[in-house]
């Protein structure tokens, strides 16, 4: 029995024979969707599964996304909200290893509960009852958006305003009490009135020059001719300046910034493989866009990454 018979394969499908793992993935996503109101967590399970294993390049897809609009009609936005329906809602073990299987917490919630649900935090979710409305858990987000505007604007009146800043020489500069009126910071005998107007690169005794921002220069970005090449660049992660660190969780933030005003970062941290006794490590990857507002919101893939390069090249 051919089981590809229903998949309809992408351009670069060259008529090759599948491989079955491919064509098992596609077909439990199928089985999903003829049942998706109950299946929706499995669904997501499914859909990052094909994703991550690259198993839409075998059926002629360089882009996950349109290999699951054109066999099954679901568009980018819906595909995300599964797959993060699934990542958030769906039983994790003590080492955080997501099952295909709703967490006991919300087996009482339906779907679209659960979408409405995501931006929340996990105190904020506690408030949500299974017997609200999709309306109800909205009016309650704008509740949450109302008191945390109220907060801001609060912090912000009571804010005390800054103290005027005086000129160095007013309150007593060095180079002010230089006999012969040169910067005595630096000794490079210019006659000032102030160490601050001195051209040399000097930091002032008196307080009024500031530390300048150190210059961070990063990798030239590649010309990058094909999806191989983009993941490469993506992968070389390690030669890209270090955003942030969290000595407490081992986690290093690694950032690029694009010419398009996005920058992709790239968390790495270490994990320990018990089944080999072996440390490893691991990489999450984030497309930061110039108006994005929590972090979290930004996580991605490899594919959207690649993807996102393509299409910045062709601009």
């Amino acid at each position: 029995m051919d089981l590809t018979t229903d998949i309809v394969f992408g351009a670069d499908y060259c008529g090759d024979e599948v491989n079955e793992l491919a064509v098992a993935s596609f077909n439990y996503v199928k089985q999903d969707i003829a049942d998706v109101k109950k299946r929706y967590i499995s669904l997501g399970f499914h859909l990052h599964e094909m994703e991550l294993c690259g198993y839409h390049e075998e059926l002629g897809y360089d882009n996950f996304y349109e290999c699951i609009e054109k066999n099954f009609h679901m568009d980018k936005s819906a595909v995300s909200r599964v797959i993060s329906v699934w990542n958030e809602f769906c039983s994790k073990d003590d080492a955080d290893s997501r099952k295909m299987w709703i967490d006991d917490r919300y087996e009482k919630y339906s779907y679209s509960q659960l979408v409405e649900m995501l931006p929340l935090k996990e105190q904020e979710r506690r408030r949500v009852t299974s017997d609200m409305t999709v309306s109800q858990i909205r009016n309650y987000k704008k509740s949450l958006k109302e008191q945390t505007s109220k907060k801001k604007k609060s912090v912000a009146t009571s804010q005390p305003t800054p103290e005027k800043k005086v000129p160095p020489y007013e309150r007593g500069c060095i180079t002010g009490k230089n006999p012969n009126g040169t910067c005595a910071c630096c000794g490079c005998n210019e006659t000032v009135e102030c160490c601050a107007d001195c051209k040399e690169d000097c930091n002032g005794r008196c307080g009024w020059i500031e530390d300048k921002e150190p210059v961070i220069t990063q990798p030239e970005l590649p010309v990058m001719k094909n999806m191989t090449q983009r993941e490469e660049f993506i992968n070389s992660y390690k030669s890209w300046n270090i955003w942030c660190k969290n000595e407490y969780t081992e986690e290093t933030f690694y950032r690029y910034d694009l010419p398009d005003g996005c920058a992709i970062v790239v968390k790495n941290y270490p994990y320990y493989i018990e089944w080999t006794k072996e440390e490893s490590e691991t990489e999450e990857y984030y497309l930061l866009d110039s108006g994005y507002r929590h972090f979290a919101d930004c996580k991605t893939n490899m594919t959207v990454l690649k993807e996102h390069l393509k299409n910045m090249n062709k601009k």
